[in-house]
């Protein structure tokens, strides 16, 4: 009876051991930049964390795709989105130190992620007090011209008197390639120890009796299989507001998902011949640009191709479209008003830059449906989940709401969310202020406003 009672005690206490084994520390959903981001920043503080993306680790689709999007950094003072791009920049050199450390050489540069260029902002005249807000008290290097006349001196360009340029010059403003930035982050995440399991989607998340039970699907399997953890952060894009509808519903409507185009244009070869070398190094100068109009047109060199044309990336920062399926939604085919729109834009602004290029010069190489997930103030969430609508739910953190704006401050948006889950402070003014901006407070009062 003794040896009986033994054997059931080691059994049930075997049993138990497996059980706690199986329940992970952290888990990240979504395997995009600002998940990519979290779980790195988890891993760099060496904890154990898992991150589940529904993709293979070579993105096809998502908010995350590409090759290029705008990192710029100039703000006005004390500005909490220029916090992040700086923020970002820092953290991803301690990326770039940690991938290079043990290597007889450095095979991994800040240059593989960053393309550092002049970025133009395009303003009209009533803007005037926003851009003197800008510029008060600047500390970063910059170039202004407040008319034609100094436009014309200045940057070769050729604009109406009712516009106004400026042109900022910083160590990695320019571009970031988010293709080769969530490469680097897995790899960093791998080497530390940690596991990434693509082509997972998670179909159910819920917490029970203090542990996350997390659902998944094998995207080529087909199988279910189940997942514990004490921890999760949601960083599923447009996908949180489906991820989180059992635990934390008000995302739903605090989060909506619209469609934006992004198009791709490249300039006639024979024509782009033409151009002579100071030409072709104007354009390549003057790209990225922002024209901060009522529509936010935005343009940036994606690449170039085999011929060392530059490939055009245009998009429309308020032209949003509502989603009927977020599931297809990445396979629209872009329309021919769309086409134009990008046409005409380009063609306009490089008319601005004095270049011998017009309309019919532009070739539609191809485009591409992008989610942005928008809050109402534009704003992120970076944010502990809250339980009751009023109560901070530490072991839950959720990442979203980018609005387009999550790329250039990926790592420092990933960085408040490691610290949040593990409970770790930073008291520094410009941190605690951007905590505060993207953090539960306000989705506290945002909740209490939804039905009014």
């Amino acid at each position: 009876m003794k040896n009986l009672l033994l054997i059931i005690y080691i059994s049930l206490l075997t049993i138990s051991c497996q059980k706690s084994e199986e329940i992970e520390d952290v888990v990240v959903i979504g395997g995009g930049l600002m998940g990519s981001s979290t779980a790195w920043e988890l891993s760099k503080y060496g904890k154990d964390v898992l991150l589940i993306e529904q993709q293979d680790s070579v993105y096809t689709f998502g908010s995350s795709f590409g090759e290029a999007r705008i990192s710029r950094s100039l703000g006005p003072n004390e500005d909490v989105f220029s916090y992040l791009q700086q923020t970002s920049v820092s953290e991803t050199k301690n990326l770039i130190d940690y991938l290079n450390n043990g290597e007889k050489q450095p095979l991994h540069s800040m240059e593989d992620i960053y393309t550092t260029s002049p970025v133009t902002y395009i303003y009209s005249k009533s803007q005037i007090k926003k851009v003197e807000e800008l510029l008060d008290g600047q500390t970063d290097k910059y170039e202004y011209a407040s008319n034609a006349l100094e436009a014309a001196e200045k940057f070769g360009m050729k604009i109406p008197d009712t516009t106004m340029v400026i042109r900022e010059f910083k160590d990695y403003s320019g571009t970031l390639n988010p293709k080769v930035l969530i490469e680097k982050l897995h790899r960093a995440i791998k080497k530390a120890g940690n596991r990434i399991d693509y082509n997972q989607k998670v179909t159910s998340l819920k917490k029970e009796d203090g542990i996350y039970k997390i659902i998944i699907k094998g995207a080529k399997t087909g199988t279910n299989k189940t997942i514990l953890s004490k921890n999760v952060v949601a960083a599923a894009g447009p996908y949180n507001g489906v991820l989180l509808k059992e635990i934390a519903p008000y995302i739903t409507k605090l989060i909506v998902p619209k469609r934006l185009f992004l198009s791709f244009l490249k300039i006639d070869s024979d024509k782009y011949e033409l151009l002579t070398i100071e030409q072709k190094n104007k354009l390549k100068e003057s790209y990225p640009v922002a024209y901060l109009n009522s529509e936010i047109y935005y343009s940036m060199i994606e690449k170039y191709d085999e011929k060392g044309i530059p490939i055009l990336k245009i998009g429309g920062h308020f032209l949003r479209t509502d989603i009927k399926n977020l599931d297809e939604v990445w396979r629209m085919e872009l329309s021919a008003q769309e086409i134009q729109w990008s046409k005409e834009n380009t063609a306009d602004y490089l008319a601005k830059l004095d270049l011998p290029l017009e309309f019919e010069d532009l070739e539609y190489e191809r485009g591409y449906s992008c989610v942005y997930s928008l809050t109402q103030s534009e704003i992120p969430y970076v944010s502990n989940a809250l339980k009751n609508d009023i109560e901070i739910d530490s072991s839950l953190v959720i990442v979203g709401g980018m609005s387009g704006t999550g790329a250039k401050g990926s790592l420092a948006y990933g960085l408040i969310a490691a610290d949040l889950i593990l409970d770790y402070k930073n008291y520094s003014f410009m941190y605690q202020k951007t905590k505060s901006a993207l953090g539960a407070e306000r989705l506290m009062m945002d909740i209490q406003n939804i039905d009014k």
